[in-house]
C-alpha cells in the first residue's frame, strides 16, 4: 500500500455499498468512479489495490463500486451508477467523509474489461455522469465467446432447474463466514484483511451463484447484445473526453472496434493508447512475498515478478492520472 495512504475504506452496507480510498490531508482534485472487470469487479479493494492506490495518492478520491457479474448489463449499470450515487452522498452528508467529496468536484470514470463496458453503457443513458473516462481493456464478446463451451448454457439451464427442485436444501455457511475464517488463517504480515477488505468480500464468491440462477431463469444472451449495447454507444454516448488503453498482450480486447466507433461520433473526443501488459495487468498487486531466512531462488522468481507486475501498474496509473489531471483544468 502506499505510504500515507488512509486505505480502504468501506462506505454503505453490504452488497449496496462502496470502496472509498484517498490520500489525507489532501484537497482531493477529482472523485473517480471505478468499475472492474467480470468477477474481479466484485472485490475491487482486494484485486485492483495497487491501481487505486497509485491513483489516490495523486489527490483523487476514488469510490470503487463493487458489483456481481450478470448478463443483465444495462440494469447492471444503471444499479453500479446509483450505488456510486447513494455512496457519494453518504460521504458528503457525514462531517467526517465530507471533505473527501467537496460538492463541485469533477467526477471522472474509469473502468477495466466489463467495467469499460458499463461506464460506456452510463455514459450513454446518464450524459452528466462523468466529466471524463479512462476505458482499460474494453471487452464486450456474445455469450458464446465469453463462455467457449459449446452447448453449455443449454446444458447448464435444465441443470439448475433440477437442482432447485430434486436437491435437498442444506445448511451451509455463508460466503461471510468462510471469508472471515480464511482471513483468520492468513500470515499477519499480508494485511489483506485489513479494514474487511477479505471478510466482506462476499460478493466476489456469491455472484457465480448468481450468474448460474440468471441460467436457471432462462437467459441465453446479454441484455442487451453486444450489438446493441454498441448501437446505444453509437448513438448516445455523450460524455467530452474518453482514454481507451489497450494493453500489446491481450487477445481478448476490443478497445480497436470502440475507438473506431466513438471517433466516428467526435474524433476530437477520443484517444487510445497502446501498453505494455496483458488483460490482467490492472489487477497486478502489491504482492506480499516475504523472503524465508535464506533467500531463495523461489524468493528470486517471486521478487522478479513482484518487481514486473508493479512496473506494469504504476506505468498504467502514471498515465491515468496523466489524463485526469489535463481532462479536470
Amino acid at each position: 500500500m502506499q505510504g500515507g495512504l488512509r486505505g480502504f475504506d468501506s462506505c454503505g452496507a453490504g452488497d449496496a455499498g462502496s470502496w472509498v480510498i484517498t490520500a489525507p490531508n489532501v484537497k482531493p482534485k477529482a472523485i473517480v468512479h471505478f468499475l472492474g472487470g467480470a468477477f474481479a469487479g466484485a472485490a475491487p479493494q482486494l484485486l485492483y489495490g495497487l491501481l487505486l492506490e497509485c491513483v489516490a495518492a495523486a489527490g483523487y478520491t476514488v469510490i470503487a463500486t463493487p458489483y456481481a457479474v450478470t448478463f443483465k448489463h444495462l440494469d447492471c449499470a444503471k444499479r453500479v451508477h446509483q450505488q456510486f450515487n447513494d455512496s457519494l452522498s453518504e460521504l458528503r452528508g457525514s462531517p467526517g467523509s465530507r471533505s473527501l467529496a467537496p460538492e463541485g468536484l469533477p467526477i471522472v470514470g474509469l473502468g477495466h474489461s466489463n467495467g469499460s463496458l458499463l461506464h460506456l453503457l452510463i455514459g450513454s443513458t446518464e450524459s452528466t455522469a462523468t466529466t471524463s473516462n479512462v476505458l482499460m481493456s474494453y471487452n464486450n464478446k456474445q455469450v458464446g465467446d465469453a463462455i467457449p463451451v459449446p452447448g453449455l448454457l443449454g446444458t447448464l439451464a435444465p441443470s439448475v432447474l433440477y437442482a432447485r427442485t430434486a436437491l435437498p436444501s442444506l445448511p451451509l455457511p455463508s460466503s461471510s463466514q468462510l471469508l472471515q475464517q480464511a482471513a483468520a488463517l492468513l500470515p499477519s504480515f499480508l494485511n489483506i484483511d485489513e479494514g474487511g477488505q477479505l471478510s466482506r468480500a462476499a460478493l466476489a464468491l456469491d455472484q457465480l451463484g448468481l450468474v448460474v440462477g440468471e441460467v436457471g431463469d432462462g437467459a441465453t444472451d446479454f441484455e442487451p447484445s453486444p450489438s446493441g449495447s454498441r448501437q446505444l454507444v453509437s448513438a448516445s454516448y455523450q460524455i467530452p473526453s474518453t482514454l481507451l488503453i489497450r494493453f500489446y498482450d491481450d487477445g481478448i480486447d476490443e478497445t480497436m472496434e470502440m475507438d473506431a466507433i466513438l471517433k466516428e461520433k467526435d474524433p476530437s473526443k477520443v484517444n487510445r493508447l497502446i501498453l505494455p501488459g496483458s488483460h490482467v495487468t490492472p489487477c497486478g498487486g502489491d504482492i506480499k512475498w516475504q523472503p524465508g531466512a535464506q533467500f531463495s531462488v523461489q524468493d528470486a522468481v517471486g521478487q522478479l515478478v513482484k518487481s514486473q507486475l508493479q512496473a506494469d501498474v504504476r506505468r498504467l496509473s502514471k498515465n491515468v492520472i496523466q489524463w485526469f489531471d489535463a481532462a479536470i483544468v
